[in-house]
């Protein structure tokens, strides 16, 4: 009932302050996955152009979910990296996995110890955005996890849902299979598609959001730390620019209680747009790219980038 409460109160603020911001469309950009291996890309050069081109397209403060586990020193120089230009590092975990059995004790162990590695950075201000608290799961553990984390004083980081998720990761395995075959790959067109694929999602629910509210309010959009990102998100953000949408620093975003009815409501990332409509929380953030969603992103990439699905 007192989060229903919240809720409301949350809702009820936001109405307010979407009356003065009727038109303008906020975005956070987010990145998920981080730390991967070299690729076709050496690691670390991967983490340094994307910085340098977050700069170049005036993103003020990206989001950077960080799992701990693989925290070598070439990958702590990345998260380096990451923090000296500016870029908000969330607490995402150290090891755990939503597939394999745990207990809160075992959850709050990874939390501490990502805690302990990320608290060098002045990056990390203690933001955190866990699996467990918004995806299917044991409601005991998740309530435990909230009161460990507020005990602690930790920030919630919300990502909300957009079908855009995943899309990128699968569209970068494929081209990743292109490279070691040497194979040839139209990058022009594939940039226009992985532009394309990853706004139509976000698009749409923006309209929706609006029509629902009157507003459009803040969201967040979570990219794939990957080749593709690296290579792309100079001309995502150019065209997310030219549709209205406005960059805005993460860290703004996350401890603004009047855009972040998490903050009041619970942790989970899916509670922002609950927080916001009141419409049901999507029980799973991380759509998989299969079956008929596969088939639809196939479609697209054999339409504008021929040969690119073999």
């Amino acid at each position: 009932m007192l989060k229903r409460v919240y809720s409301l109160m949350a809702l009820g603020l936001l109405c307010c302050l979407g009356a003065n911001q009727v038109g303008a469309r906020e975005l956070v950009l987010a990145f998920e996955n981080t730390l991967q291996e070299s690729t076709s890309l050496d690691a670390m050069a991967r983490s340094q152009m994307l910085v340098r081109n977050l700069a170049t397209a005036g993103v003020p403060q990206a989001m950077f979910l960080i799992k701990t586990e693989n925290m070598g020193v070439k990958n702590s120089d990345r998260v380096a990296l990451y923090s000296d230009k500016g870029h908000l590092l969330v607490n995402a975990g150290h090891n755990h996995s939503l597939v394999s059995k745990s207990d809160l004790y075992a959850y709050e162990i990874g939390i501490l110890k990502a805690n302990r590695i990320l608290e060098q950075f002045p990056g990390y201000k203690k933001h955190i955005h866990f699996s467990t608290l918004h995806e299917v799961a044991d409601t005991g553990i998740q309530r435990g996890l909230i009161e460990f984390l507020r005990e602690r004083d930790y920030q919630p980081a919300f990502t909300g849902f957009n079908d855009a998720r995943g899309v990128d990761a699968y569209i970068d395995q494929l081209y990743q299979k292109k490279i070691r075959n040497n194979r040839r790959v139209d990058m022009a067109a594939l940039e226009k598609t992985y532009v394309e694929l990853m706004l139509q999602p976000l698009q749409r629910q923006d309209e929706y959001l609006f029509n629902m509210l009157g507003y459009s309010p803040r969201q967040v959009l979570v990219i794939q730390e990957n080749d593709l990102a690296a290579y792309f998100i100079v001309a995502l953000v150019d065209e997310l620019a030219a549709r209205g949408w406005t960059m805005i620093a993460a860290e703004k975003a996350m401890n603004d209680p009047l855009v972040n009815p998490i903050a009041l409501a619970g942790w989970g990332a899916n509670s922002y747009l609950h927080g916001l409509t009141g419409l049901p929380e999507l029980p799973v953030a991380y759509p998989r790219v299969i079956g008929e969603r596969q088939a639809s992103v196939d479609r697209l990439l054999q339409q504008q980038v021929p040969g690119f699905i073999e």
